[in-house]
């Protein structure tokens, strides 16, 4: 007696997004955009550019003790390290950052923010997080 081969085979059935979950996203995404343009002038309008900013607040941001390295900070922005030391540099001359070594680990240098770079980075949060709770109804999307 010939054995008999069974066959059984799993169909997966996919939702299509409707008309309103495109609309959605679309606005979501628009919306994303202004607040990016919207944060680059604030920072502007706050003598910073939009990276100076991004980096004070991956330092301010960071849970790691004694402050983020500067490899910290490139992942956090994605950007590469040489970039992000080139941006410490930059911002390190305008007083805002300050480079300070490892306390167990001489070689390792971390990163903390000086009090007027507290002062900036509290200024340009405060527009921010008012920009946030306008935008937050935005950011509830349904799972249908």
């Amino acid at each position: 007696m010939a054995a008999k081969k069974i066959v059984i085979r799993q169909i997966t059935v996919v939702a299509m997004p409707t008309d309103e979950q495109y609309q959605r996203l679309l606005e979501f995404r628009t919306r994303l955009r202004q607040f990016d343009q919207w944060s680059r002038a604030a920072a502007e309008a706050h003598g910073l550019t939009h990276a100076q900013h991004q980096l004070l607040l991956a330092v301010r941001g960071s849970t790691r003790p004694g402050g983020p390295t500067i490899g910290d900070v490139a992942d956090a922005l994605l950007i590469k390290h040489h970039t992000a030391s080139g941006l410490v540099d930059r911002i390190q001359e305008l007083g805002l950052v300050e480079r300070v070594r490892g306390g167990e680990d001489s070689r390792r240098v971390h990163l903390r923010l000086t009090e007027a770079g507290t002062r900036a980075l509290t200024a340009l949060t405060e527009v921010h997080l008012e920009e946030l709770r306008r935008l937050g109804p935005l950011l509830d999307v349904p799972h249908d």
